[in-house]
């Protein structure tokens, strides 16, 4: 049923409207989410002695970015070793589940990390950016980390209020 087409209730003429329930966790936390994102990008490296498959598996899982929105790039480091360069960029309504993924799964030291080097985490364009630790991706939550880490990029859906006010906004959301 459409969301704005009235029901009559047993009261007589009144119109009611019928707003449809969340069916799922993501949508759920999506809906406490009320800052709007519109991309999210996570980068990383694995190097030829890292179990990739398992460490894919980890951040699909623990991310929330499915495995087709990877790109992978084969390199070769300074010593012949080969490298895979992984890249994830998902936008609209994905990226909003997967910022409200993460937020939801920061561990509380994160947050308070996070919230006291705010200021050097936001980029000019008010963009977010994290470093999450991949050794302890198999935890319950995510735990930031600034050796061999994630990269996650949360750019917002729009820009107002100035840096201040997106700084604000960004603080509620980590609190």
């Amino acid at each position: 049923m459409d969301k704005t087409q009235p029901n009559r209730s047993n009261s007589g003429d009144r119109y009611q409207f019928l707003v449809p329930k969340l069916s799922t966790e993501k949508q759920a936390s999506e809906e406490k989410l009320e800052m709007e994102f519109s991309s999210v990008t996570v980068a990383f490296l694995v190097h030829s002695t890292e179990d990739y498959e398992k460490l894919m598996k980890l951040v699909i899982e623990k991310l929330g970015i499915h495995e087709d929105e990877f790109m992978t790039e084969k390199m070769h480091g300074y010593f012949g070793n080969q490298i895979e360069s992984v890249k994830g960029h998902v936008i609209g309504q994905r990226a909003q589940i997967v910022a409200s993924t993460i937020f939801s799964h920061l561990s509380k030291n994160s947050r308070i990390q996070l919230l006291s080097e705010l200021e050097k985490s936001i980029d000019e364009h008010d963009s977010l950016y994290l470093r999450v630790d991949r050794q302890l991706l198999e935890d319950n939550e995510i735990f930031l980390s600034e050796e061999e880490p994630i990269r996650v990029k949360i750019k917002p859906k729009k820009r107002f209020g100035g840096h201040a006010f997106m700084k604000r906004e960004y603080e509620d959301l980590i609190e």
